[in-house]
């Protein structure tokens, strides 16, 4: 099984994820905290002059700094500070103003959260259509897997623990500046508190973020390794081979269940220090406020609620940014995967329309993967409206052949031509959409068979199903299933016998009505009556329609069929006389 590759570890910082992903939208929730934190601001202010209405005059008929300056504000907005029920009322009116804001934000937060999943996910799939072929060769399909699912859910929450962070430390820094305005030595308690609650924790912060970077090592090992083992789950549970080879998911999960522990046991620890921590300083603040400074009653209840907004505040900023820690690493994981990707994506800079009418050519053409020669001065013709048979052992270059004429590969030396227009030359998407395909390794859907024939392409109906179908030699075992066109195959295809998903895949192939058909030991898993009836039907198709046919076969009856034979030998190729002629 090949390792999978562990995600990069180096973030450049979990503040950076609010912006990174939509600076434009970043500012805009941004703004509608700084006015809800205002809006709570005021409503906090309010209570003052409220509450010395209500408690009396505690200083005796004077008022301290604090009375007087918000006095002073409220009646310079217009606002009496001798009515009870009217300061009341507009305290209450400026809360239930920062609540709406901030369930507005919230909102628009959570929308963005669903956003930055599904946008990572579409890239990243869409970047991955686009690859070279050869990255896809190198990779396990369980990376991409983990990505497309787990990765990408975490780094939707990073997303949501970092806009939450913003929030929290866009409300701190309101409450700083109101306790500032009260007294700086409020303001400085706050700070002072603050800062040592989180500085007490951090330890805690930072073993949650070490766990949180091996959750995501171990999940992604964990579904990578479990992807690629129900791929080939067949054959483990035929040998019995699939209980031993649990241990490997055993051991995996157990790392998975110790880092979501440490995670578990962190986030507590942080929530119980800080509530103790935050109850002594509240309790601190209380004990000096009436024994050492005096203050009176309303105005130690204001302080009072400042700080512990102001604190609350702090820890709850420390609290969403060891949730952000511990989900950051999917979140650039995610995206150093995403533009790994886009890296290798597929260029090419051909970009004439090509039209098969005469011949494709293979003209001296050398490949190789790194130092090892595949194939060394090749050189075929494969004419229109025939059928060119590859034979030869397995490992001789004969899907090499295949891969270069679908430009897969590009040849070392020499060129591959499609009539006379080098393939290089070629828009090789248009090339591809006139090719069909089909693997010795059919891969079917979980679904019914007219979604696995016509790939929910919207513009091949059920009667070009029926007729691929046929042509395939697949219609009447097709047409006997209990739900016919709409029966499900099973997941790839496991509902079906091999020669039945192999003629379901040459269906596929030929739905779309190719100039050139590729059958890569197509029919290899058909019983001989079978594979000769299609290549009959195949023959037909090729008299009718004009169909070119590449077979690589081990199998006699395409190379009783063919109109031209190559055998592919260490790398050679040379031509041989048909057995039939036609």
């Amino acid at each position: 099984m090949v390792q999978a590759k562990s995600p990069q570890t180096r973030q450049p910082g979990v503040i950076r994820i609010f912006f990174t992903t939509s600076p434009a939208r970043a500012t805009m929730v941004l703004g509608s905290l700084v006015v809800a934190g205002f809006a709570e601001g005021i409503g906090y202010a309010t209570l003052l002059p409220a509450l010395t209405i209500f408690i009396g005059d505690g200083a005796g008929g004077k008022h301290s700094w604090l009375q007087t300056t918000i006095t002073w504000a409220l009646a310079s907005l217009g606002i009496p500070t001798d009515s009870l029920g009217l300061l009341l009322l507009v305290a209450l009116g400026a809360i239930t103003l920062k609540n709406l804001v901030l369930t507005w934000s919230s909102n628009f937060v959570g929308y963005e959260v669903a956003e930055v999943a599904t946008g990572l996910r579409l890239r990243l799939i869409e970047t991955l259509l686009r690859v070279r072929w050869s990255y896809f060769t190198r990779q396990p399909v369980g990376r991409f897997a983990n990505a497309v699912s787990n990765e990408a859910a975490r780094a939707a929450e990073a997303y949501s623990a970092c806009a939450n962070l913003m929030a929290s430390l866009v409300q701190a820094a309101i409450y700083v500046i109101a306790t500032l305005l009260v007294s700086w030595q409020l303001g400085a308690l706050s700070l002072i508190v603050s800062a040592l609650i989180s500085y007490a924790l951090k330890p805690v912060v930072r073993m949650s973020r070490k766990a949180g970077r091996r959750q995501t090592q171990h999940t992604h090992e964990l579904v990578t390794r479990l992807t690629d083992a129900l791929i080939g789950i067949k054959p483990l549970k035929a040998m019995a081979r699939h209980v031993r080879f649990g241990a490997l998911f055993a051991t995996d999960a157990r790392s998975v269940n110790k880092a979501l522990r440490r995670q578990v046991w962190g986030k507590q620890a942080v929530r119980s220090g800080q509530d103790e921590m935050l109850f002594a300083s509240g309790v601190g603040f209380l004990f000096a406020a009436f024994t050492f400074w005096k203050l009176p009653l309303q105005e130690v209840i204001v302080m009072a609620a400042l700080l512990f907004r102001t604190v609350l505040m702090f820890n709850r900023s420390q609290q969403w940014y060891q949730v952000a820690a511990l989900s950051e690493t999917a979140f650039w994981g995610l995206r150093e995967t995403i533009a790994e990707v886009e890296r290798e994506r597929e260029t090419t800079t051909g970009t004439a329309t090509p039209s098969f009418r005469n011949a494709c050519r293979f003209d001296d053409v050398t490949f190789g993967y790194g130092d090892k020669t595949v194939l060394r001065n090749v050189s075929l013709t494969i004419k229109a409206s025939e059928i060119t048979t590859l034979t030869g052992t397995s490992g001789a270059g004969k899907t090499t052949i295949a891969d270069l004429l679908l430009g897969l590969h590009r040849p070392g030396s020499g060129e591959v031509y499609i009539d006379d227009m080098a393939l290089g030359d070629a828009d090789i998407a248009r090339w591809r959409e006139m090719v069909g395909y089909v693997p010795q390794e059919v891969i079917l859907f979980h679904d019914s068979v007219l979604a696995n024939v016509t790939l929910g392409d919207p513009e091949l109906g059920r009667e070009d199903a029926q007729a691929a179908l046929a042509a395939a030699g697949a219609w009447e075992f097709v047409a006997q299933m209990p739900q016919g066109l709409d029966n499900i195959v099973g997941e790839r295809g496991t509902l079906l016998s091999g020669g039945q998903r192999q003629r379901i895949a040459v269906a596929r192939a030929l739905i779309h009505r190719p100039a050139l058909l590729i059958l890569d030991e197509a029919t290899s898993a058909l019983d001989p009556n079978t594979e000769a009836a299609i290549c009959r039907n195949l023959k037909d198709l090729v008299a009718q329609t004009g169909l070119t046919i590449v077979a690589i076969t081990h199998q006699s009856a395409w190379v009783e069929a063919a109109h031209r034979v190559y055998h592919v030998e260490r790398g050679q190729v040379t031509e041989a006389p048909p057995i039939a002629a036609s």
